[in-house]
């Protein structure tokens, strides 16, 4: 059952519309110039010498399909932004589907970096540090591109980041405490809304989270179930593809062993 249309919020800090999303860009690109981590991050230390910025990052948390919506949001307004991905998360970066989605978000001109999970690298039992500057090679070699940056996932529950080599860390307090951090986390802007703020802080890093925003602007527990229900049905759809292939393997089972056979039936295995 779809839950009923909400009516936008008269109080813009509780509008979570992407309606009123595009209404914040508008409001940020009238004020501020924006950068995405590609863009500040060669600068180091100097990016503090720009008078007014508002730096741009996304963490990407369940839907690679929402995140593609701010994507386009974004650079209809003229922004670059930088999405942070996940390994082991609800979505999967190398399924066919996710991996054209990140390959549209770098085509509107957006970076991506890794948005990496401390408790998860830590179970391995191997060092951490090495494990997500593996992540980050297989996604540089996978996209043809360079990442600048990583983003520590539930960072407040951890406690933890990390010093990876060859990027930098959206925590350090070069974009953390020298500049003016602000997160629409949870739905809920700990200061008010952005745009009420971009009068006072002319440094900005601002986070925002792709599941939290929706046509309807309904609140994140609605969209985290109808995110849920569309990888569901995605899945079945999926098992019924795959029971029609494997009827139809064992239907020419005959045939296609004995083609496997004449094709790979001269190679040597070589065995220690």
């Amino acid at each position: 059952m779809t839950p009923p249309r909400p009516q936008r919020p008269q109080n813009p800090d509780r509008d979570f519309t992407l309606a009123h999303y595009r209404e914040i860009l508008e409001g940020i690109t009238a004020s501020h110039p924006t950068l995405s981590f590609a863009e500040a991050a060669p600068l180091g230390p100097a990016l503090l010498d720009k008078e007014r910025f508002v730096l741009m990052r996304h963490d990407v948390e369940f839907s690679l399909k929402s995140a593609l919506t701010l994507a386009e949001a974004d650079h209809q307004a003229g922004v670059r932004s930088s999405f942070f991905l996940q390994y082991g998360s609800d979505y999967n970066i190398f399924e066919p589907e996710s991996a054209e989605i990140i390959d549209r978000i770098l085509a509107l001109g957006h970076d991506i970096g890794l948005h990496y999970d401390v408790t998860l690298l830590e179970r391995s039992g191997a060092d951490p540090v090495e494990m997500a500057r593996r992540m980050i090679d297989l996604m540089e070699s996978y996209w043809s591109t360079k990442i600048h940056a990583a983003s520590p996932h539930l960072p407040m529950r951890s406690g933890k980041r990390l010093e990876i080599p060859g990027v930098v860390d959206v925590y350090d307090p070069l974009y953390f405490t020298e500049i003016k951090y602000l997160s629409d986390s949870t739905q809920m802007w700990r200061e008010g809304v952005v745009t009420r703020l971009l009068d006072r802080y002319k440094q900005i890093q601002l986070l925002t989270h792709e599941y939290h925003w929706s046509e309807e602007g309904h609140g994140f527990d609605v969209l985290l179930l109808r995110e849920a229900n569309r990888k569901f049905r995605s899945l079945y759809r999926r098992a019924e593809q795959n029971i029609v292939r494997f009827r139809e393997g064992l239907r020419l089972r005959e045939v296609r062993d004995r083609e496997f056979r004449e094709r790979f039936g001269g190679a040597r295995v070589r065995t220690r």
